[in-house]
């Protein structure tokens, strides 16, 4: 059988089967960093413990220590949060799931918005499906079967991703997650290799979305959530998240007497007699210290062009609760 030379990070080298997978690396290093493992780092590129050595190559095993874990178990809970949904609510239709800085979140078309009971139902199942362990098996599909696949299947969300993220490409990557129902969903993955690696997240809350944040695309709902390595680790942010909410500009404000908000002007303050004067003494102490400094005072539009805030990205994220002004130029005679 032919071998491969695989160089580790202490620059030692290991002969494997050509083909055999990135675990069989761990495992020829020590037990114990054949349990921790959760994925491969292969010339540079992060790959699934599946993932097969077919040529010589660099590899590092990732565990919960190495940099790559978080947006790993991050990525794979989001997964996991979708088999739990469809699982629930076999009739929506996933959309995209990544990781993000502060957690992860998952797009659904729904027949109804979720509701706080629903989270916590979801969240009960997502916990089921990790303590059975179940593995994250990646499928290479022929790229048409793939999309009529999710096509039959009334996923038309998913057809538009493979064919936007894998074009020139004969096969595609899918995930599937095996329990009475088995979930799949196009992805390129990396993943955790199976769902008991998943022990610390909480989902957080929900909102309003829309398919690639366009307004004129469906609607959907969003469902966020975090996951870290450990327990400990989960804990701590979410008191940080609590410590947080306690100052809170919005709370504060309130509470103080200095602003409130109304529905006809999402995000803008209405500034009440206590935070026009505190507002005031802010201002008039700037201009104390800018204007013998040398700095003049303008006063900027608060209506712009559309291209200005689809260049700031504000507005992909915030048009539904944007005030649009069309009007048509008029021809002087």
């Amino acid at each position: 059988m032919n071998q491969v030379s695989i160089t580790l990070p202490d620059g030692s080298v290991k002969s494997v089967p050509a083909g055999a997978p990135v675990r069989e690396v761990a495992n020829a290093i020590s037990p114990r960093l054949a349990a921790a493992a959760l994925a491969g780092v292969v010339d540079g590129r992060l790959v699934d413990l599946s993932h097969p050595l077919d040529h010589d190559a660099s590899v590092r095993i990732v565990t919960d220590k190495s940099p790559e874990a978080l947006p790993l178990f991050r990525h794979s809970t989001a997964h996991l949060l979708a088999a739990a949904v469809t699982n629930l609510f076999p009739t929506v239709q996933c959309g995209i799931g990544p990781a993000t800085d502060e957690g992860f979140f998952y797009d659904f078309i729904v027949p109804r918005p979720f509701v706080p009971e629903d989270l916590d139902a979801i969240e009960n199942k997502m916990r089921e499906l990790a303590s059975q362990n179940l593995v994250y098996e990646r499928q290479m599909w022929p790229r048409e079967e793939a999309k009529g696949f999710f096509a039959a299947r009334g996923e038309p969300l998913k057809v538009q991703l493979i064919d936007e993220k894998t074009q020139g490409q004969t096969e595609v990557s899918c995930y599937t997650i095996k329990d009475k129902e088995t979930f799949i969903d196009f992805c390129v993955g990396p993943h955790v290799p199976t769902t008991g690696k998943l022990k610390a997240f909480k989902l957080l809350s929900t909102s309003n979305a829309y398919w690639k944040g366009d307004a004129h695309n469906a609607p959907m709902q969003r469902i966020y959530g975090t996951a870290f390595p450990s327990d400990k680790d989960l804990q701590a942010h979410l008191t940080q998240i609590e410590e947080a909410k306690k100052r809170d500009h919005r709370k504060l404000g309130r509470e103080l007497g200095l602003f409130t908000f109304h529905q006809w002007a999402p995000g803008a303050a209405f500034w009440l007699d206590k935070g026009t004067t505190l507002y005031q003494t802010l201002a008039n102490y700037m201009r104390h210290v800018l204007f013998p400094a040398g700095y003049v005072e303008v006063k900027t539009p608060l209506i712009y062009n559309k291209a200005l805030w689809e260049r700031s990205g504000h507005w992909k994220h915030y048009q539904a609760n944007c005030f649009p002004l069309k009007w048509k130029a008029r021809r002087r005679a």
